[in-house]
């Protein structure tokens, strides 16, 4: 009954997060201004930067968020809001969500490796998320609870926790 009700939850937060996927256009100001060249920040690194202002916006305490564009990965350390293991699903839920929003909006992103952080010092556990789990569930192939399986399964104990 625990296990149902936590995936449930969990399964809610992936889906509603992601399901949010349509996102407004803002209308350019038209003002002119003089600026300096600068590197254009490539589309994929634009993307993790929107991810990382989800997750800024949904209180997840960032360590490092690391765009890999040559191997389509992003790295991501956080400090865990939970005190329990098997607590973070929400929290897992909200992050995964995220992620997969940002797929269903162009990002290139193929992986998400996680690591939580139960304080800056100690290691909890890992956990990752793949678009291509993501794709199988718009395309009807996965329910909503099997994504959320795919991704709650992936999640181990750090060695030293």
């Amino acid at each position: 009954m625990r296990r149902r009700r936590f995936l449930t939850a969990f399964s809610a937060m992936v889906v509603g997060t992601a399901g949010c996927a349509q996102e407004s256009e803002t209308e350019a100001s038209t003002q002119s201004t003089t600026t300096l060249p600068t590197k254009t920040p490539s589309p994929f690194v634009e993307q993790a930067d929107e991810f990382r202002s989800f997750l800024q916006q949904e209180e997840i305490s960032i360590v490092e968020l690391l765009p890999q564009p040559p191997a389509n990965a992003v790295e991501l350390t956080y400090v865990s809001n939970e005190d329990q293991y098997e607590e973070v699903g929400g929290e897992i839920g909200t992050i995964a969500g995220g992620f997969f929003n940002r797929v269903a909006n162009g990002w290139e992103a193929e992986r998400l490796n996680a690591i939580v952080m139960d304080s800056p010092e100690s290691r909890f556990g890992t956990w990752h998320a793949k678009s291509s789990w993501f794709a199988d569930y718009q395309d009807g192939e996965i329910s909503a609870n099997e994504l959320s399986l795919k991704v709650l399964d992936t999640l181990s104990r750090a060695e030293d926790a």
